[in-house]
């Protein structure tokens, strides 16, 4: 039997909160950059899982998986509201 999940795991959410309260308070008026995106997914799931990559990897894919894609124009305070709201099981 297949579950379907529509809303981030507890520690998916976890890892998106704490990406957008880094993101609104590390320079939250400066643009927001896809590439950001992709390193911090990797950074905060490494910060959270350590050594354990096959957990990384899980967490790092949930979290792009569930982090919307940055609109170009996006500054790091709104794509934190965006985050924030993901986590909060709010979609679009």
């Amino acid at each position: 039997m297949t579950e379907i999940i529509d809303t981030p795991t507890p520690a998916c959410r976890e890892l998106l909160v704490a990406i957008a309260n880094y993101l609104a308070h590390a320079r939250p008026t400066h643009a927001m950059w896809e590439a950001s995106r992709l390193l911090l997914a990797r950074q905060f799931a490494v910060a959270r899982f350590g050594d354990d990559s096959a957990r990384v990897d899980e967490a790092e894919r949930e979290i792009l998986g569930w982090a919307p894609e940055v609109r170009p124009g996006s500054t790091r305070d709104e794509y934190a509201a965006q985050l924030h709201l993901v986590a909060q099981g709010v979609t679009a």
